[in-house]
């Protein structure tokens, strides 16, 4: 394969590309489609199976590229450019799934958090244009209603700039998988507190957790989609080393920390939430904790 040249046709030179036994990171660098699917496609299994692998990509700028990637593709009808985010977006998630707890942390340093948000807002969006398109179906179908002209009027024109928000995002893929892979990314990237508080300094702007709380309704969403955001949530709950091993309000919105430890109170039922007061712990119940609350048996405290 070559590596187009459109302004010059006569200095088009053969590609640089990955194989599934040799890494080089100039293929990266590829502008032809198909050789950089190729070469990504096998990254996807490098990144899977070679802990070297992984930290090279972290050191040699593989890792920016990676996310460059991410965010330049745009996601169209042309099969061969879903296929480069998706395999970008894979081998990201294998490096901050399999990686070290450094490796992690150098996933979030990247900027690789703000296309998991990204990715989770849309797909909220596209459900809740099903939504909407459900109840202004039903409301059209249903004759014994009655429903005021003006009530239709204003769920139709909801439904209208949802849809149209929805269509402007091509800068994501936000399917069941994608979903997924990012959920189970960021309760990895929650495990360490170094990674925690890059996550909290991000949420300044856009709060992951809460967005990620919203994942755990069980009766809305698919359960593997509710496991993983439940193991996110309770992993912001861990206790920070760096810190004098402390922890923080559960409650999202108050986030007070303790100024030592075991000050605040443990939640009596999944005992991994701690809060600082009990108006704290009411309004996080009825926020969102009782989706991802586990009662705690004797034989898992022990």
């Amino acid at each position: 394969m070559r590596e187009s040249n459109f302004h010059f046709p006569s200095v088009n030179k053969a590609c640089v590309s990955i194989t599934s036994a040799l890494y080089d990171r100039r293929a990266l660098d590829c502008t032809a489609d198909l050789p950089l699917v190729n070469s990504l496609s096998h990254l996807n299994y490098l990144t899977s199976s070679s802990a070297r692998i992984r930290e090279i990509l972290t050191t040699d700028g593989g890792l920016e590229r990676l996310v460059r990637i991410l965010r330049t593709t745009r996601v169209t009808e042309d099969t061969l450019h879903n296929w480069k985010w998706t395999m970008a977006f894979q081998c990201v998630v294998n490096v901050g799934v399999r990686g070290t707890p450094e490796i992690r942390q150098r996933v979030v340093q990247v900027g690789a958090v703000p296309i998991l948000v990204e990715i989770l807002h849309a797909y909220l969006l596209g459900s809740e244009v099903v939504r909407l398109e459900q109840r202004a179906r039903e409301a059209a179908n249903d004759q014994s209603a009655h429903m005021p002209t003006t009530k239709m009027e204003r769920l139709q024109a909801e439904y209208e700039a949802a849809r149209r928000r929805l269509q402007s995002i091509n800068h994501v893929m936000y399917r069941h998988d994608d979903v997924i892979l990012t959920l189970q990314l960021l309760a990895y990237l929650g495990k360490m507190s170094t990674q925690r508080q890059l996550l909290h300094e991000y949420s300044a702007l856009v709060d992951v957790f809460s967005l990620v709380e919203r994942f755990t309704l069980q009766n809305t969403f698919q359960p593997d989609m509710v496991y993983w955001s439940s193991v996110a949530m309770r992993n912001n709950c861990r206790r920070d080393e760096t810190r004098g091993s402390c922890r923080q309000c559960a409650y999202l919105e108050c986030q007070k920390w303790e100024r030592h430890s075991n000050e605040f109170a443990k939640c009596r039922r999944c005992r991994k939430a701690k809060y600082c007061s009990k108006q704290c712990q009411s309004k996080a119940w009825q926020d969102g904790h009782r989706y991802w609350c586990i009662e705690r048996t004797p034989s898992a405290a022990s």
